[in-house]
This record gives structure tokens, sequence and C-alpha cells, in this order.
């Protein structure tokens, strides 16, 4: 489909529904202006976000796709995204956190799983984790997290028998400035849905008490090898060491020779320069 296509399909969609081009502007947080070139067929230029966000706002399917993702990015993805799990679960358990796996659910027409579910006995605490290893998306992973947090206590009160007096609900990046960067743009909207910190987080994984709703950056260096590789510094490639000053070497001596003498030495050949 062209782009001309496209932006019919949105006009067809918005006049549909009755809106004005400012309406859906004013619903995705962009200008009157980017949705009129949106649906005039001039895509290019614009960004991915603003695309989503005009998508969003009608209630369409993603007019991007991430058709032209390598399959090796995707498995290095996958790679950080269990390192990051497997980094927690142990963090969890040592520190008394019963584990449980495939925690998933359906309840009503709302499904979805947790990356970590975990119960704290002496607490009497239950910790939903969403681990990202990049946050393509702010408000669908936000509305994914407020869903599983609703949703999540009763499942485990049923499947487990986990009466939770206190709930905790994480989202964990890994710690780079890409993602500190995208949490300060929208820092209203994350204090609001998670207003505790790293240090709050961190905290109340080894003491939960009281309810949490928090952000913890988890440091690349904790993630094995993977962590590892991607802070390797690149080797200084190295050089011979510089002869000191009066060296032979500086005249073009061989080693362990002394310097050929002003003025001797075979004579050249006539013509030789």
């Amino acid at each position: 489909m062209n782009d001309v296509a496209v932006g019919r399909q949105v006009q067809d969609v918005r006049i549909s529904k009755n809106l004005r081009q400012s309406d859906v502007a004013a619903r995705a947080g962009t200008s009157r202006q980017m949705v009129s070139r949106l649906e005039r067929g001039l895509l290019e230029g614009m960004m991915v976000s603003t695309l989503r966000a005009i998508s969003r706002a009608l209630g369409m399917p993603p007019l991007v796709t991430a058709g032209w993702r390598i399959p090796e990015v995707d498995r290095l993805r996958d790679r950080v995204h269990a390192a990051m799990v497997e980094c927690l679960n142990r963090r969890l358990q040592s520190t008394g956190w019963e584990l449980a796996p495939e925690s998933s659910f359906n309840h009503y027409g709302e499904h979805g799983s947790a990356d970590i579910l975990a119960w704290h006995p002496q607490g009497r605490a239950l910790l939903i984790v969403e681990t990202k290893s990049r946050l393509w998306d702010v408000q669908d992973t936000l509305v994914s997290l407020d869903r599983k947090r609703r949703v999540m206590p009763s499942e485990a009160q049923r499947r487990f028998g986990w009466r939770p007096a206190v709930v905790g609900v994480v989202l964990v990046m890994p710690d780079l400035s890409t993602h500190r960067h995208v949490v300060a743009r929208h820092g209203a909207t994350f204090r609001a849905v998670l207003p505790h910190g790293t240090a709050r987080s961190r905290h109340w994984l080894g003491d939960p008490t009281g309810s949490l709703r928090g952000i913890l950056f988890l440091p690349i260096s904790q993630l094995g090898d993977i962590g590892r590789r991607s802070l390797r510094k690149r080797a200084r490639p190295t050089h011979p060491k510089r002869p000191a000053a009066g060296s032979p070497h500086l005249n073009g001596g061989p080693p362990g020779r002394d310097p050929p003498t002003p003025g001797t030495g075979p004579r050249p050949n006539v013509g030789e320069v």
C-alpha cells in the first residue's frame, strides 16, 4: 500500500468517527498540520512516534510495522531480555521471594503475562515485574502494566493461594542513557503512574513494606557476558616504543650498530639520485 492510500484510509476513519483534524491532533498530542500531511499521503519525514500516536487516536492498527527488523537484532534483544529476567530472579530468590513460572492470565477478555511474578511470604507481598530491553511505546507499556496490576493479584490468589497485603509493580530497564532520556521526556506521566525511583524499588525488594509502583534501572554490568561485551572498550593499538633522542635508530641505523659516519660508505653510481 502506498502513502496516498494510507492517507485516504486515515481520512476515511476520521470522517466516520465525526472527528475534525484538530480533534485527532489533540488526542494524539501533535499538530493539525501533521494530521493533514498524513491524510494527503505526505509521510516522508514524519516521525514514527507521530504516526503511531495518530493511529492510536483513531483506534486504528499501527500505521508503522517492524518488517525492517533484522533477525540478529531481535535475537540480541531476546538475549538481553532473558539476561535481565535471570538476574532479577537470582536477586529475588536470594532475599526470600518465591517465583511463579508461566504467569499468564485471561480475565474477562483481558489477557497477558508477567515477566516475573513473585511472592514474599513474610511480608505477604506480591511483586509484578515488567522488563523492557527497549522502551518503544510508553503509553502501551504503562497501560499493560496497569492492567497487570489490576488483574494479577486476584489471579495469584486463585492459582497459588497467595493473599497479598501489599502489591509492588516495577518496570525494569537496562541503565542506558536512551531509557533515562525517554523517562525524562515523559516525566509527568511516569511520576503519575510509577512515582518510585530505582533507590526505593531496590530497597523494597529487600523489605516489601507498603505498596510500590516504581522504575528500576538495572546496570548493564550485572547482565553477565552480554553486559561485559557491551561495556568492553576497544583495544588500543600497540605502537613500538619511540627511541630516545640521540639513539642510532633515529638515524635509520639497524639495531645494535653505530650510525654511519657522514662522508663514509660506498659512493653512489653516476646518475643515482
